[in-house]
């Protein structure tokens, strides 16, 4: 939704900017939650010999988003 909210700031944008902002922000949470499901599946083991413990995924997902 932050796309969404971007453009809107931006009043000389077209309905067809703003609709497409907010897809791609849309499509890139849905793939950030298919990453979280993935590594939600996997075991204590698998995720520790990819240094993520498991209270730490969403974190991990989303660490360029917000600056944990």
């Amino acid at each position: 939704m932050a796309h969404f909210s971007e453009t809107a700031r931006h009043p000389g944008r077209s309905i067809l900017d703003i609709v497409s902002a907010f897809f791609t922000g849309w499509m890139e949470n849905m793939s950030r939650h298919q990453e979280v499901e993935k590594l939600n599946r996997m075991s204590d083991r698998q995720l520790a010999d990819m240094g993520i413990a498991r209270q730490d995924i969403v974190r991990h997902v989303f660490r360029d988003r917000v600056g944990f």
